[in-house]
């Protein structure tokens, strides 16, 4: 069993003195405090004058701690000796000390700095690099004022109790480190990663990606805007009651094809009837009695009498007009889109009712839902396509023909309706059907084509909340 080499440390081995700092280094909170307990303990178990401790970054070395030292002063002639020794020790990776260690060959090492060091504290002074992962971390320097020579054991020893604590400090290093150097450190590694042989199926899909990427962000592609769009006739008549009555038979429902002529409606006409009979019987009396007034040379029975069969016939003729106005007919070849009247035989209605919507057949209009953040990209004459949630497997070409200067709210949105034009409308087509359109505005790089979208909402919030 290898004897202690720490003589005041409790008679610990120094397996047990190494797990003592590792459990002072954990039990600090911050890297700076667990360096100054880590070289007190050092000093302390040692019987070292004054035990320094350095990190290294960027080239340099700086003072972490020091158990004799003001580590605030970092530009006094002592630090910037111990802070030499350091940098010689970590430039060369050995164990450096002054005077040598017993058996210990220095011929081939440069010991200049740990000369003047020890020329400015006496006694003997050694230095032990500390790095980790093949990177240097910093320097351990141990500094005897008086008692015997460092030994090649005491350095050893030195070395493994650090080998342990080192990962410890590396760790509270990283989390003090600003969030820019984190990352940058990240990024050095996984670029250290991906140049291993066994990731080479990862840099090449990582390859294929940055060109999908970069395409994305460069190449000048279409782009445009779209919503939600429905068609509709380019021309529709509502069909009213022309009078007061009550349905009576409907020939026709949302949905079916009608020619022009054709009866959609009839209203009840028995009150009609009744009167055109009445007046008929009327008006053959009236006749009756002006033929026995012209017979007696009743001038004055006769103009009564005709005046009578005129208005005879005027009531006549417009219960014939009401007559033929309730049969409501088709005015075009056309679709019927609103009206099921087939639920309402007999229900009565007042005129100027609407009763039944058409539509035309041979010319559609495309209106389209934009939202207010893209309007303004939208021109008249601009074309895109029409996908039906009826027929999404055949695109329809639309030319855009008027932005309606008007916007409504839809859903919690601002939405502006714009009309187009099927530049070839297929048979099957009919007003009605829903589906999506999408306008071509423009061209511009896919990735900012998709993104812009939601940088004018971000700028749109953003002066909301400003007010």
């Amino acid at each position: 069993m290898t004897p202690p080499i720490f003589p005041d440390a409790g008679g610990a081995n120094p397996a047990s003195a190494a797990l003592n700092l590792y459990a002072g280094v954990l039990a600090a909170s911050t890297l700076t405090a667990a360096a100054h307990r880590l070289v007190a303990e050092l000093a302390r178990q040692g019987k070292f004058s004054r035990v320094s401790l350095s990190r290294h970054e960027r080239g340099s070395s700086q003072l972490l701690a020091s158990s004799g030292l003001d580590t605030s002063q970092a530009q006094t002639e002592l630090a910037q000796a111990i802070l030499g020794a350091m940098d010689e020790a970590l430039e060369q990776g050995v164990t450096l000390s002054w005077p040598a260690a017993e058996n210990a060959s220095v011929a081939d090492w440069v010991t200049l700095e740990h000369q003047a060091l020890q020329r400015h504290v006496g006694g003997a002074v050694a230095t032990v690099p500390l790095g980790l992962e093949g990177e240097p971390f910093g320097a351990l320097c141990v500094e005897r004022a008086a008692g015997p020579a460092l030994t090649l054991i005491e350095l050893d020893v030195l070395a493994q109790q650090m080998a342990l604590v080192v990962p410890a400090l590396r760790w509270m290093q990283l989390g003090t480190q600003p969030w820019h150097q984190r990352a940058w450190r990240e990024l050095r590694q996984g670029w250290s990663a991906l140049r291993q042989p066994e990731r080479r199926t990862t840099r090449r899909t990582l390859i294929a990606g940055a060109a999908v990427l970069l395409f994305l962000a460069v190449a000048p592609l279409e782009y445009g805007v779209g919503g939600r769009a429905r068609i509709e006739g380019a021309q529709q008549r509502v069909l009213s009651a022309p009078t007061d009555g009550f349905v009576k038979t409907a020939h026709v429902r949302p949905g079916d094809r009608v020619k022009a002529g054709a009866a959609l409606v009839d209203l009840l006409d028995d009150d009609q009837w009744i009167d055109r009979e009445r007046l008929g019987s009327q008006l053959a009396q009236h006749e009756n009695a002006y033929a026995a007034a012209m017979a007696q040379s009743d001038r004055v029975g006769a103009s009564i009498n005709l005046a009578r069969i005129s208005e005879a016939q005027a009531q006549m003729a417009l219960i014939d007009e009401q007559l033929a106005r309730g049969r409501l007919t088709a005015p075009f070849d056309a679709v019927v889109v609103q009206g099921d009247l087939t639920q309402s035989v007999g229900a009565a209605v007042r005129q100027g009712d609407a009763l039944l919507t058409l539509a035309t057949t041979d010319h559609f209009r495309v209106i389209v839902d934009i939202d207010e953040v893209d309007i303004a990209r939208v021109q008249p004459g601009q074309t895109g396509q029409l996908v039906l949630s009826s027929l999404p497997w055949d695109g329809q070409a639309l030319r855009v023909e008027r932005i309606v200067p008007l916007a409504k709210a839809v859903e919690g949105r601002n939405i502006f309706e714009v009309e187009a034009s099927l530049m070839d409308p297929p048979a099957d087509v009919r007003p009605g059907l829903l589906g999506r359109a999408h306008v071509v505005v423009g061209r511009m790089p896919p990735l900012w084509a998709w993104t812009r979208h939601a940088m004018d909402r971000v700028r749109m919030t953003y002066w909301s909340w400003l007010g």
